[in-house]
């Protein structure tokens, strides 16, 4: 009868599973902790009317030139990227800001070296800058061809898109710290 106590307790080997969870947690803690501060910042940076403005004159640059690369006669305008068919403001959300937040916050609450952690934001941001690059180019075909689509493209599909290859971006970053752990 003795066995019938044990039906339901969880089994935690001395020091293993409480352990590993407690370091979970702490580490998802740090993440939180680093989001929020560098959220913060970045509202802050936002109020910088020059910061922020150069940063969506650049991105609006850097769209206007891929169109161009791809036959589309665009140019810029302050932070607008212009052509006879259709023209699209890169305002201070689209500058991918947020997401790089994310991406920066959780790679450095991951538990690897310096080294590791400075190589993976390098690639990173340069990967989350050229999604957003290719984001802003989808949405201006969109508008473009399907003008009545442009709003449902925008919030709906091209966001949910950047996030999850944000945190795609992560894991594959994080599974080469492993897999340079391993070898």
């Amino acid at each position: 009868m003795s066995a019938n106590r044990d039906v339901g307790k969880a089994e935690v080997s001395p020091g293993g599973g409480l352990r590993k969870r407690r370091r979970l947690l702490l580490r998802f803690a740090l993440f939180l902790g680093i989001l929020a501060a560098m959220s913060a910042m970045v509202l802050g940076l936002m109020r910088n009317e020059a910061a922020i403005s150069s940063l969506q004159r650049a991105i609006a640059g850097s769209t206007s030139a891929v169109l161009r690369v791809l036959g589309t006669d665009a140019t810029t305008v302050n932070s607008t990227i212009v052509s006879d068919r259709f023209s699209i403001s890169v305002v201070a959300a689209c500058t991918g800001l947020f997401l790089a937040v994310a991406f920066v916050s959780a790679v450095l609450a991951y538990p690897a070296g310096w080294r590791a952690k400075l190589l993976g934001l390098a690639g990173g941001m340069s990967v989350i800058y050229a999604m957003n690059v290719v984001r802003l180019v989808v949405l201006f075909y969109v508008g473009v061809f399907f003008p009545q689509r442009v709003e449902q493209m925008h919030l709906l599909v091209l966001q949910s898109l950047s996030i999850v290859g944000v945190l795609v971006l992560w894991l594959i970053w994080v599974e080469r710290v492993a897999h340079a752990r391993r070898t």
